[in-house]
């Protein structure tokens, strides 16, 4: 079962009102970071250690768009992104969490992939997030781009306890 609206807000009273949508939670950009790969290196998932790339922080740009000058993430074409978001989200032990990204984005060839959330996690959402389009995309700090569906997880017998767990 899909929580709606008004148990996200129970579970989340914190948000903005924006936010809210009537099956799930809009989340917001936080900060941003390209993927930087070492040429020669092999990157990969071991039983005893990840080898990934290293994340880089960006910064904004300021630029004019839709006639206002803003401070925005220029997204590349095909590059690879992982954004974090603003929200800090504590995932209740009787729910697990889907993340989908907003139409606009898709719309625009920008695409969002994500992992499902465990019962038990505790922490920022991290996305990986690649320009399809050809040109760059603008991606204003604090604009809502994905959103969190809560569903109900029946008889979990553990949390979540990975390495990305911040509580």
């Amino acid at each position: 079962m899909i929580n709606g609206e008004g148990n996200l807000r129970r579970q989340y009273p914190d948000l903005e009102e924006e936010q809210y949508q009537p099956a799930g939670i809009d989340l917001r950009v936080g900060e941003v970071s390209i993927l930087n790969y070492n040429k020669g290196t092999v990157y990969g998932l071991l039983k005893n250690a990840k080898v990934l790339p290293r994340q880089e922080e960006i910064k904004t740009s300021t630029i004019q768009i839709g006639g206002m000058l803003k401070d925005v993430y220029m997204l590349q074409p095909n590059s690879h992104y992982i954004i974090t978001t603003q929200e800090k989200i504590k995932i209740d032990n009787q729910s697990g969490q889907f993340y989908l990204p907003r139409s606009s984005l898709l719309r625009a060839g920008v695409d969002v992939r994500t992992a499902f959330g465990d019962p038990g996690f505790d922490g920022h959402l991290s996305f990986l997030v690649i320009n399809h389009g050809k040109e760059p995309f603008a991606l204003e700090k604090g604009v809502r781009f994905a959103q969190l569906v809560d569903i109900n997880v029946v008889a979990p017998l553990n949390e979540y306890d990975g390495d990305y767990n911040e509580g």
